[in-house]
């Protein structure tokens, strides 16, 4: 649920996209005559080379989301995208924190917190993501691993800016592995 008691649902499309199927895939969506919903929020999170082209095809209710942004609006930092420049095209959310992002980049929960706090201080919204591995659930550190990820997006974020975050747990060791967290695992957690 999104600030406000809203519903949220959102579609990464991760590292895949080409032209052609980008234009597919909006058309598709586009003609799902999904109705507008005051209470729900719907993003899709495509590629950066395919943001804008998103943005121009997809009809409302759906929202555009990047998959990521930089700890700092804008500077020397090759090959990234400052919050700013997200704001600049009309962008209004990212995703930051994602599993991916923590365990193959290697980003920790500070430099995570660092770019939220970014994110939100450029006026962007983000759908922050915290979520245990395998390893760390068998052994017994669920738990543990959400409350030091939350911690660290507790300390950036004021209390009057949580309408402006989505917490999105992702159990890491349910994704492509056959091996399913249910809706209760994920109400636990």
């Amino acid at each position: 649920m999104a600030g406000h008691g809203k519903f949220f649902v959102g579609g990464n499309w991760k590292c895949n996209g080409s032209t052609a199927m980008i234009k597919e895939l909006v058309g598709e969506l586009n003609a799902a005559d999904v109705p507008k919903d005051d209470n729900v929020e719907i993003i899709v999170a495509p590629t950066l080379l395919h943001i804008e082209l998103v943005k121009t095809l997809i009809h409302a209710p759906y929202q555009v989301a990047a998959q990521n942004c930089w700890q700092a609006p804008c500077g020397a930092f090759t090959g990234e995208v400052g919050p700013e420049m997200l704001k600049d095209i009309d962008i209004h959310w990212v995703i930051l924190g994602h599993s991916e992002r923590r365990h193959i980049i290697g980003e920790s929960d500070a430099h995570i917190g660092e770019k939220i706090k970014q994110a939100i201080t450029s006026g962007l919204k983000v759908i922050a993501c915290i979520g245990e591995t395998e390893k760390e659930r068998d052994a017994g550190q669920a738990f543990d691993v959400v409350d030091r990820q939350m911690a660290a997006i507790s300390k950036v974020v004021e209390s009057s800016q949580w309408d402006k975050v989505v917490i999105a747990y992702e159990p890491v060791w349910a994704i492509g592995t056959g091996k399913v967290a249910t809706p209760d695992i994920a109400q636990e957690v």
